[in-house]
């Protein structure tokens, strides 16, 4: 909770701060978004190390190979690089660029989830 809220008053300030940049210094103000993106991710990396070992712990009790687990902490780590991305390109006006950052995303996810497609198709084909 504590670092939610460290997280959300810098935001806000830092929001205000891009805000008034923006009419006098777009560029500063673009460069502003982007460090609060940087910074919001880099505090709440505790939180992410906390629930990474904590899904890794109850992976271990289930008897679910690492190697799945490790295929969904990239696929979600993934989409929130991607989200954060796309989110800076449409801030500085580049819709365009968003888009293709998605997109990479997207294939990105998919060719990382390919192993784990593989195993699920071969379990089948063992299965018939």
């Amino acid at each position: 909770m504590d670092i939610l809220l460290r997280v959300a008053a810098v935001a806000v300030a830092g929001s205000v701060i891009g805000l008034v940049l923006k009419k006098t210094r777009p560029e500063m103000s673009l460069l502003v978004t982007i460090a609060l993106a940087v910074f919001a991710v880099y505090l709440a990396f505790e939180i992410v190390s906390r629930i990474i070992g904590f899904i890794r712990s109850l992976s271990d009790m289930a008897g679910i190979s690492p190697a799945v687990i490790s295929v969904v902490l990239k696929t979600v780590g993934i989409a929130i690089i991607t989200k954060i991305s796309a989110d800076i390109c449409r801030d500085a006006g580049q819709g365009s660029v968003a888009s293709g950052v998605e997109l990479a995303g997207t294939i990105t996810a998919v060719y990382i989830s390919l192993p784990l497609l593989e195993s699920v198709i071969s379990m089948i084909h063992s299965l018939l």
